[in-house]
């Protein structure tokens, strides 16, 4: 499958935008707090004729008019930060569906290709071993008794069985352990050395009876 590559998104600096005015919101709380407990104590210095006091009062009043107006104003931003946030994860959720969909279209293309994958190579072992016990029948038939049917089935069939233990379906079928496992290729070729070796043995008799 081919590697899928990470798109960036601006969901991160959308939510960075929209902490950042939250943040600014919780000091503007904290500086109208702050100020709410001076304005007590100051009040009562002001309205009973301290001048300072009556000052940093008046000082006080117009700070938490500026800062009232600038929480309205952010609260503003807040709530557009908000949508915008929400807007980019949607648009990011439906990249993600649509990179998932494109996925699931390409392993659908690779679920069939494997199918006819394995229906090819069963395919090629039932021509195959098909080929073996017509072949052992036929050197059976010239006098040669090994390999016989009887070692087929057993040699052939464990090289099945240890082969299946790799696929999805290893549980339906007898579990063989590696020592008992074969291979096709191994037992034919031992097999067809020593039938070449003896039908060398046996020409070589007969040049040397004819001599």
């Amino acid at each position: 499958m081919a590697k899928q590559t990470v798109k960036v998104t601006n969901v991160e600096p959308a939510q960075a935008i929209l902490d950042e005015l939250i943040a600014k919101r919780e000091s503007l709380a904290a500086s109208r707090a702050n100020d709410e407990a001076t304005m007590a104590a100051v009040s009562y210095e002001a309205h009973t004729g301290n001048e300072k006091a009556a000052a940093k009062l008046e000082t006080l009043r117009d700070r938490a008019i500026r800062r009232d107006l600038e929480v309205k104003n952010l609260e503003s931003a807040i709530a557009e930060a908000q949508r915008r946030v929400a807007a980019a994860q949607e648009a990011e959720a439906r990249a993600e569906e649509r990179r998932v969909a494109g996925e699931l279209a390409e392993l659908a293309t690779m679920l069939g290709e494997a199918g006819n994958k394995c229906d090819r190579a069963l395919r090629q072992l039932i021509e195959g071993s098909s080929d073996l016990r017509k072949i052992v029948g036929a050197i059976n038939q010239r006098g040669c008794n090994s390999p016989s049917a009887m070692q087929l089935q057993s040699l052939g069939s464990r090289a099945i069985l240890g082969e299946l233990v790799n696929t999805p379906f290893a549980k339906a079928f007898e579990h063989i352990a590696p020592r008992e496992r074969q291979n096709f290729a191994a037992f034919t070729s031992a097999w067809a050395n020593s039938i070449e070796r003896s039908v060398s043995h046996k020409l070589k008799g007969s040049s040397e009876n004819a001599a």
